[in-house]
């Protein structure tokens, strides 16, 4: 793994962890996307049979790719995709604090609110 230095500095690999709920389990990978010039945060689902797994990824943009260390734009610029299947909401509510405490997604509006209409 090589070590990559995140927002405020702080120094972080490209990881992967495995998580457990019930008799399911979950990979979490955490890496640099370099075609999208992205921090990126995967949830995938470990099974052992074909069909429909979990799979959510969540894609930071680096707001300068071209010139040093990875700088987070703000989380309304960040993009979420996902597959088919469900994730249990304790292992969303984990994924989403991992990566809020990452540092590498912050919000720039008070409070991290979305302006309604």
């Amino acid at each position: 793994m090589v070590p990559v230095v995140a927002a405020a500095g702080i120094r972080h690999p490209a990881m992967v962890e495995v998580w457990r709920h019930g008799n399911r389990l979950f990979e979490v990978i955490s890496s640099y996307s370099l075609p999208d010039d992205a921090w990126s945060y995967e949830l995938i689902e470990l099974a052992d049979s074909i069909g429909s797994v979990a799979y959510l990824n969540i894609r930071i943009p680096d707001a300068s790719p071209l010139d040093g260390p990875f700088v987070p734009v703000d989380a309304a610029l960040a993009d979420v995709h996902f597959g088919e299947g469900s994730v249990p909401w304790p292992i969303l509510r984990r994924f989403i604090d991992h990566i809020e405490r990452s540092g590498d997604i912050r919000s720039r509006a008070p409070g991290g609110s979305v302006p309604g209409e």
